[in-house]
């Protein structure tokens, strides 16, 4: 795992066994990650957790993962925001075009993958800062 020491992730998913699996493969890490089920579990949590990387399915029990992720913006501006789904459409790419949703990842979920999509961002995000 190549994530940066002392990177704040977290995760909204409302399939148990994508949070268990991720909870054992981030706790082996260096990498604080927080883990809800629900949109306004996560929601409350930004109010009072500075987090690096909000990751979010699509498809969560009280709200659409680009709502929860708009709405996560608005708490934390500069939070990376990444949506995953296992059905895109051109609607939902044109939505996470307009919401300027950092990235999206297909399911089924690798960790592989997840870990390559936040080390770009990071890399991105880190270059952008030192530009501004």
């Amino acid at each position: 795992m190549k994530l940066k020491k002392g990177l704040y992730l977290m995760l909204i998913d409302n399939d148990r066994h994508i949070r268990e699996s991720l909870k054992v493969f981030f706790e082996a890490g260096q990498t604080n990650f927080l883990i809800f089920k629900t949109a306004e579990e996560g929601l409350n949590a930004l109010k009072y957790q500075n987090v690096n990387v909000v990751i979010s399915d699509y498809f969560l029990p009280d709200m659409d993962g680009v709502s929860f992720l708009k709405q996560a913006a608005q708490i934390q501006p500069d939070v990376t925001r990444i949506l995953m789904a296992t059905i895109t459409s051109d609607d939902l790419e044109q939505e996470i075009l307009a919401e300027g949703i950092d990235r999206f990842i297909e399911k089924p979920l690798t960790v592989a993958t997840l870990d390559t999509v936040i080390n770009e961002l990071e890399t991105l995000n880190f270059s952008n800062r030192i530009r501004r």
